[in-house]
């Protein structure tokens, strides 16, 4: 291909001169537009993705899984998540209503953290408390653990949750004129879905030596 200048030729008038340079031109124009139609389009490589990892539901070691075990593995995460914070809340208000010496109806946190027969269960209790004049005296009741427990099921949950809350350091009147120490009490508490939010629902308990 010729270049510009090499393509330019005297005319003796102007407008000879720009008619031979608009000439030109577009011969460079077509000639570039034809290389640029023949040179390869390079496409890159797209980078392999990853595998996920999940993490067994009890925990443990990682493994390589599908994205669709991956997503249910985080949305039940969630779960366990919202779960804990249901969880503490109410014993946070258990151990209030025990230093109360308990309560004959259900108090808003109670309202908004249990449903079912462990609302009813509890409610039993904290109304035994007041007609017996039993509250504590001294001491905190200490949530030693929470841990998730995968597999079993009551009154249609979605996830469990076992903890163990110590009150072995915990004193309470008698309703006698005496007094007694509390235990260390392990339980394993079961969560449905109530209108969009976790409920405790159903429970398993039992004394322990300790935490």
């Amino acid at each position: 291909m010729h270049s510009v200048c090499a393509s330019l030729e005297f005319y003796p008038t102007p407008g000879g001169f720009m008619a031979a340079l608009r000439t030109t031109l577009s011969a460079l124009a077509l000639g570039l537009a034809i290389l640029a139609g023949c040179t390869p389009v390079t496409t890159p490589t797209p980078l392999p993705q990853p595998s996920p990892t999940c993490t067994p539901e009890a925990g443990g070691t990682p493994y390589t899984c599908t994205p669709y075990q991956y997503e249910e593995m985080v949305a039940k995460d969630r779960l366990y998540t919202e779960a804990e914070t249901v969880y503490r809340k109410y014993l946070t208000e258990e151990a209030r209503i025990y230093r109360a010496g308990g309560v004959t109806e259900p108090t808003p946190v109670l309202l908004e953290t249990t449903t079912g027969k462990y609302q009813s269960d509890a409610m039993e209790i904290f109304r035994d408390l007041v007609e017996l004049k039993v509250r504590v005296l001294s001491g905190d009741y200490t949530v030693s653990w929470i841990r998730r427990t995968p597999g079993p099921a009551r009154s249609g949950s979605v996830v469990a949750l076992t903890s163990c809350v110590d009150g072995s350091k915990v004193r309470f009147s008698d309703g006698k004129g005496g007094s007694e120490t509390g235990t260390p009490i392990q339980e394993t508490g079961y969560f449905v879905v109530v209108e969009g939010s976790l409920k405790l629902a159903n429970a398993d308990s039992k004394v322990v030596p300790t935490c």
